[in-house]
């Protein structure tokens, strides 16, 4: 859970274009959350529907070699 809501966070496949929530049906697209994890700098990007929250990950994981002061 974490990041801010109740709700389980859905996996969701990356495919074609992302803009359309499938669990509201929203069409203007997501904002976008990290979730940083225990190693520093390494995090993996979610997925979060402006309208009704869902959030979502797709296995896409970032990593930073330097933090901006």
């Amino acid at each position: 859970m974490g990041m801010g809501s109740k709700k389980r966070v859905k996996r969701l496949k990356a495919q074609g274009e992302l803009y359309k929530c499938p669990s509201c049906g929203y069409r203007d697209g997501f904002h976008v959350s990290f979730l940083w994890g225990k190693k520093i700098g390494e995090g993996e990007i979610y997925l979060i529907c402006p309208n009704c929250h869902s959030r979502f990950r797709l296995g896409w994981n970032i990593s930073v070699s330097k933090t901006a002061s």
